[in-house]
This record gives C-alpha cells, structure tokens and sequence, in this order.
C-alpha cells in the first residue's frame, strides 16, 4: 500500500512554520547583538571615567553585592521592568553592573540598581560585573554619571544621593551638610557669609556632577523634599504626583486640608496652577480680607518651621517681624486718626 503524501495545505503549514522559526532566530540574534553592543559601550564608558587598571571582571554571586549606604526610592515603571525581566529569561543576562570594591575585599553596588533587581527578579543568583577598586567619593561620582546619563532618578533620589557625595566631600555629617548649604545659599544672596573653603568644595562638587543645577535652586526646591509628610512622600514615590505639587501641597499644614488636596490632585489631575490656585486663592480687593488672610498666614508658621531654619535664617526671620511689628504701629495710629 503507498504511504500517502502529505496534503497542499500541510506543505505550506510546514514550510510556514520553518520560516516563522528563522525569522524568529533572525530577531533573536539581531536582539544579542545589540545587548552586546549595549554592554560593550557601558563598558567603554566606564573606562573613560577611570583607568582601566582598576577595573576588573568576574562572576558574583548576587547574594554578595551589597547595596548603596544611602537610601533609594527610585521610581520604576512596572511595564519596563517586566521587559527587562523577560529580556534577561530569553537572553541571558547581557548588563553592566558597576561595583566598588571595598577594602576587605566585599563589593558595594555603584551602578545597575535596576538591572541587578532584574536578575534577580528573573531568577539568576550569580551575575558578571565589572568591579572597581577606589574610594567613596569616587564611587558615588560614578553612579551619579551613569543615574544621569540614564535618567534614573527622580528628584527626592537625586537629591539623596547629592547629599551623600556632600558629606564625603566635606567630610562630615548630613545635617552639616544642609546647614551648610543654606549658608552658602544665602552667602550666595548677599545676606551672610561662609567659610571660603566650605564653598568652593561645594561649588566644585556641583559643577563637577550637577552643572545644571544651581545651588540656590537645590536649596529651595530640593531641600524641601526632605520634609514632605509622609502621605504626600508617599505619593510622589509612587509617581502619583509630580515633585513641584508635592512641594506645594506639603506647605499645607493642616492634615485634613492637605490630604483632600492631594487626592483632589490625582483624582482630577489638577496642573500646578490650579492647585496654587486652590492653596493660595486669589486676594481679595477688599483690604480687611487682604489683612486677615496675611494674619492667618502668620498664624501657619508652625514652630517646627522655625525650628528647622538655620541661625542666619531665624535671625533674618526676627528683623523681618521687628519691622512688621513697628510697619503695624504705624498703621494702627493712621487707623485711629481717621477713625476718630
């Protein structure tokens, strides 16, 4: 009895399957070669920034690395990493991780936070890596380039991290640190001085890893993020609220108003204007209104807030008050005269 042929229709499905399987090895090797690629220019990077003599590379059990002294919340969109994961299940892990290697011969994490968190998601317990022998300070400079370069962080974390590189530079406390920065700032302002060589090690540290970021902007918009309460940090970490609303609505006080706002904010996706608006609504032109919404204003400043300024700044504070206290005599005695 002949065997019987195979039909038409199964020749094509056969022959369409082949082609289905060399286009899908096509894609694949195509997908390699540009992980490799990737790696080998993370890697020329790496030894732009420091001599190549110093650097090493080897397998690590992940169990081993330990993660950065500071800390991080970075924001992470759950769609990318999912990608990374999977990339990582089908390719092999093709990433650069950067460590530093410590003087008892452990590693700290210096860059590849999300890639490290990948394999691990990914279910691989040892990694490659390129490990480099130097000190702290160089070390963050190094993550701060490569979270930069990539985007990484977001304000809170880039501020973290500045904060870190600033104690190790100037080699003291964090707290110093802030106190510093706000005597620079307003050293800066022309309304105090600072310790010339607290300065210029300030300076060079921002012009050598924040070049676009002001010491004066960092001071009022970054610093703030610090004391957020802990429902709108928690928003913003989340990435449910930008930094700058985040900023504003920890200005609110009051932890019902606050809380109604940062809610109204995600729920209607309110822009900065309109919740500015919403904080601060327009004066009045009735100068009674004006008069009790600044009274009100002063009420708010909470003993905390004042507690938290440095000495300059309370200092600048009490001469602000003299004079709003002297500027309302004189204003009582033109309120008698015309009442009277």
């Amino acid at each position: 009895m002949a065997a019987s042929r195979p039909s038409v229709s199964a020749l094509f499905s056969t022959s369409s399957k082949a082609k289905q399987t060399q286009e899908d090895l096509t894609l694949a090797q195509e997908k390699i070669t540009q992980l490799e690629q990737a790696l080998l220019a993370e890697r020329d990077r790496l030894q732009a920034a420091v001599s190549p003599s110093v650097i090493s590379q080897a397998n690590i059990p992940i169990s081993d690395i330990q993660r950065r002294p500071y800390v991080s919340r970075r924001e992470r969109d759950p769609k990318v990493f999912e990608e990374l994961v999977h990339s990582i299940q089908t390719y092999g892990f093709r990433g650069s991780i950067w460590l530093q290697k410590l003087p008892d011969n452990s590693v700290r994490l210096i860059a590849g936070e999300t890639r490290l968190d990948a394999a691990i998601a990914a279910g691989l317990t040892e990694i490659t890596a390129d490990i480099i022998a130097t000190d702290d300070l160089t070390a963050v400079k190094l993550s701060r380039i490569e979270n930069v370069r990539r985007r990484n962080l977001n304000a809170l974390d880039d501020t973290e991290e500045l904060l870190y590189l600033l104690t190790l530079a100037l080699e003291t406390d964090r707290s110093t640190v802030i106190k510093s920065l706000y005597r620079l700032k307003n050293a800066l302002e022309g309304k105090s001085s600072i310790d010339s060589k607290v300065q210029i090690q300030i300076e060079q540290i921002f012009e050598e890893v924040a070049p676009d970021l002001s010491i004066t902007t960092f001071v009022s918009s970054r610093l703030p993020l610090l004391d957020l309460p802990p429902d709108i940090l928690d928003a913003y970490n989340s990435g449910k609220v930008q930094y700058t609303k985040a900023i504003e609505l920890g200005r609110v006080e009051a932890d019902e108003l606050r809380q109604a706002l940062l809610k109204e904010t995600i729920e209607q996706n309110l822009s900065l204007s309109a919740l500015k608006a919403k904080i601060r609504p327009p004066s009045s032109k009735n100068v009674v209104d004006r008069i009790s919404k600044l009274r009100t204003q002063f009420e708010n400043v909470s003993e905390k807030a004042i507690r938290s300024l440095s000495t300059e700044q309370r200092k600048q504070l009490r001469d602000e008050v003299a004079q709003l206290e002297a500027l309302l005599k004189r204003k009582m005695k033109e309120i008698d005269r015309l009442t009277d």
